[in-house]
């Protein structure tokens, strides 16, 4: 089965999502904000988001979620993945607090995204999510001999 040559490059890229979340693991850069992206950073995190956003639409109406998923193939370009692809930072330092602000992004948008998709929803501006607390440590305790 062949699939439409619109939704094949969403879909490409959005199989490409998991893999950026397990490659940014390292919890040392999870301060940055949006304010500390470089305008093609901010771009990048924009379109995964609005993607994401679109899927959750097209996962609880097909009709109208396709028509938006065909709707932004189309206003994007065919050469949306290599275009998207080339805006993700190359340094491995900067990919992975990126990508760790993208996960945090997701995850503060996750409740919206499974139990309130909407079309409304598409163009609504990014907002910081909270910062991940480092894991509390427990605390030591001496036994007495």
């Amino acid at each position: 089965m062949r699939l439409k040559k619109t939704g094949a490059t969403i879909l490409a890229v959005a199989m490409l999502i998991p893999a950026l979340f397990l490659s940014a693991c390292d919890q040392s850069e999870n301060d940055l904000q949006l304010a500390d992206l470089t305008p093609e950073e901010h771009t990048y995190i924009e379109r995964i988001v609005v993607l994401e956003r679109a899927k959750s639409v097209a996962l609880n109406d097909r009709t109208l979620g396709g028509a938006i998923l065909d709707s932004l193939s189309l206003a994007w370009g065919d050469s949306i993945e290599a275009r998207t692809a080339a805006l993700a930072p190359v340094d491995p330092v900067r990919s992975v607090a990126v990508h760790d602000l993208l996960k945090r992004i997701i995850m503060a948008e996750k409740d919206s995204l499974l139990l309130a998709p909407s079309p409304r929803r598409l163009a609504v501006p990014l907002q910081d999510p909270p910062v991940e607390a480092p894991p509390a440590k427990e605390p030591e305790t001496e036994e007495k001999l």
